[in-house]
């Protein structure tokens, strides 16, 4: 068993693969639901012991809100490693965390396992349709607001948008590149795509919602927008996790693990551009 820092856990996070790593929040579910980091699934200390022969044969990473909890689930899940897997501790648990967090549950019920399989990435690309809509609203409000006026400003958000918004189509084509694997005779993507909706976001939250709480901010609260999309990226990020390991089915767990993996670059950019929209001191 090792112990963990948050900087070296965002570094882990960022080089990992999503399907070779397991991240556990051993707190309550209460504690879990007021703020968890992304991406983490839970897993009470009081139920840990009664579970822990059943977690998957790979790296775990546990926390708490101190690292005390998260150290006892460590050494115990140490105990039974017979692959030798890595087993980390998060050192100060959530209160070092520095990173995002995210408030309330992962949005487990927009997806309904008692579908088909097919039926479920279809739910999937309308998701990830709702959010090409959301950034393309953005796009065109801020070309449509500045016409005839250049400002490096304007270009730089439009292009982070842009790039955003593309994304999500590219996302919407990984999870046809699976739905084709299991149903060789879907609808070609255009067909696919067109049909559907994108009336609900990758996060949970519907098109509408989202476009609400933008329409009113001005120019001047671009901080504000790029907040929004990032929390947006942040709760897909954790949905698509968190189904990754809820799914017995193999092929949804490579699709969630892929769109996991993917979500991570979206968070990445959206993530650098705020930080060059926030201006510095003097």
């Amino acid at each position: 068993m090792k112990e963990m820092s948050a900087a070296e856990l965002r570094e882990y996070r960022a080089k990992e693969h999503e399907k070779s790593y397991l991240l556990i929040d051993v707190r309550q579910p209460v504690e879990y639901e007021e703020s968890h980091i992304p991406g983490s699934i839970l897993l009470p200390l009081n139920v840990f012991e009664e579970q822990v022969e059943e977690l998957p044969e790979k790296n775990l990473i546990f926390y708490c809100r101190s690292g005390i909890r998260s150290r006892a689930a460590a050494l115990t899940a140490d105990f039974f490693n017979e692959a030798g897997k890595d087993i980390y501790s998060l050192e100060g648990g959530v209160l070092a965390w520095n990173g995002v967090k995210v408030k309330g549950l992962p949005s487990l019920q927009l997806f309904d396992f008692n579908k088909p399989i097919g039926d479920i990435l279809y739910d999937a690309i309308n998701f990830e349709k709702g959010a090409f809509r959301f950034y393309e609203h953005i796009v065109r409000h801020f070309e449509l607001k500045r016409v005839g006026i250049t400002t490096s400003f304007n270009t730089v958000i439009v292009d982070v948008m842009k790039q955003a918004r593309d994304g999500e189509l590219g996302h919407a084509k990984l999870i046809y590149s699976h739905l084709k694997k299991l149903t060789p005779d879907a609808l070609p993507f255009d067909d696919v795509y067109a049909k559907s909706r994108g009336d609900i976001l990758e996060g949970g939250a519907t098109f509408d919602e989202l476009i609400e709480l933008i329409e009113n901010r001005s120019d001047d609260h671009i901080i504000d927008i790029l907040e929004i999309a990032i929390s947006m990226e942040y709760r897909a990020f954790d949905l698509y996790r968190v189904m990754s390991e809820r799914t017995e089915e193999e092929p949804l767990k490579e699709a969630f693990y892929s769109l996991a993996q993917a979500e991570k670059s979206h968070m990445n950019t959206l993530a650098n551009a705020l930080e060059q929209s926030v201006p510095t001191e003097a």
